[in-house]
């Protein structure tokens, strides 16, 4: 069984609940076909406590192996946080590289004229709690995009591992070494990553060093 670990950010508990409901409910209503596909994959959900600090959020992320993220679009609206559910979507992409998240609103309107975001990434709420097949398409894209995100960075894992044997044959391998540490340490947390253009300037014996490190990055994860 594939456990996917959701976490729900929303001031308002009684939507946490609803929305924790559902997602254990899980596939159930889609079609035979989707319903099959995913019949080995479950969602654990964990609401996320908010914090007037972001970062707060964000290392509760890398403490729990948060998966993927549902954020309520108006969580000042209690005056609980000083950021809205789109600036904090913001800063968690920032930390982590194509993290998987979704924003949930009642408030389509006022998003789309105060905010620039994905539309692909935006749901409206009442429709979730209304709509079975709504919540078919959130948990469907949910699953989807957590797998895309695993896969990447399986991917680069990989390339990167075929490639460490070969640093110092090339400058054009050793630039793509960099460039793959450098997303997948943006994609564990990306105010801890080394900036490119420090990787840029490092001289052979510092390229060791770094060898190294992306060695423990690839066990820790």
């Amino acid at each position: 069984m594939k456990v996917i670990k959701v976490g729900i950010i929303d001031d308002d508990g009684s939507k946490v609940t609803q929305m924790m409901a559902y997602l254990l409910y899980g596939m159930k209503d889609a079609s035979k076909q989707k319903a099959d596909r995913y019949s080995n994959v479950r969602f654990e959900v964990l609401e996320i406590p908010l914090s007037a600090d972001m970062n707060d959020i964000a290392e509760y992320i890398i403490d729990e192996k948060i998966d993927a993220l549902l954020i309520d679009y108006n969580l000042a609206s209690y005056a609980t946080v000083p950021y809205t559910g789109v600036q904090l979507a913001r800063y968690i992409q920032e930390r982590f590289m194509e993290f998987p998240l979704f924003i949930l609103t009642s408030y389509e309107d006022e998003l789309y004229e105060q905010e620039v975001f994905d539309v692909y990434q935006i749901f409206d709420f009442e429709r979730y709690l209304s709509e079975p097949q709504e919540r078919v398409e959130l948990h469907y894209k949910l699953i989807q995009q957590v797998v895309k995100y695993h896969k990447q960075l399986e991917l680069w894992k990989k390339e990167i591992e075929s490639l460490l044997p070969q640093k110092g044959h090339s400058a054009a391998i050793d630039k793509r070494i960099l460039e793959l540490d450098s997303k997948l340490e943006k994609s564990i947390d990306g105010h801890a990553a080394i900036p490119d253009e420090v990787k840029n300037d490092l001289k052979s014996n510092k390229l060791d060093e770094l060898i190294d490190k992306i060695d423990l990055l690839l066990k820790e994860d």
